[in-house]
């Protein structure tokens, strides 16, 4: 497959285009194929909050533990840019809650809390983050148990 389609798969997946996705995986663009930094479609796609483009990239085969830029998995970029729905449809589609990802969120949870006593963030976002952060340990505990 020409270098130029593997582009433009990884930016349709980032700007969040599920026809541009859809249309390069019919062609039979790589679905694994990577950045220079070692980023999939799915990485990208879950940095960004693309829901529907990371449930049909994960249908399609996608690796769903792949370690990308700044050695993030796809689980990773989505809980600690905060999109929930996303962690959530990785979840249910085995991705791993690992030792890296709960302790990168035990540390932004931590810094929200602090800063909203000193009033630079607001209370009710850090309550928010601590329960999602609470929901991660809860699925790692089962993920634990299997």
């Amino acid at each position: 497959m020409e270098k130029g389609f593997d582009k433009m798969l990884l930016e349709g997946a980032y700007d969040g285009v599920l026809l541009i996705v859809k249309t390069y995986i019919d062609m039979s663009t790589d679905i694994e194929t990577k950045d220079e930094y070692g980023d999939t479609a799915l990485n990208k796609a879950c940095s960004q909050g693309h829901s529907d483009i990371v449930s049909y990239l994960i249908e399609k085969g996608a690796n769903i533990e792949n370690v990308g830029g700044a050695d993030l998995t796809p689980i990773i970029n989505a809980a600690t840019a905060g999109h929930f729905q996303t962690v959530h449809i990785l979840i249910s589609n085995g991705a791993k809650i690992s030792d890296s990802l709960l302790s990168i969120m035990n540390m932004k949870v931590n810094i929200l809390e602090e800063n909203a006593e000193i009033g630079m963030v607001v209370p009710e976002a850090a309550a928010a983050w601590r329960k999602f952060f609470e929901y991660l340990i809860e699925e790692r505990k089962k993920q634990d148990n299997l």
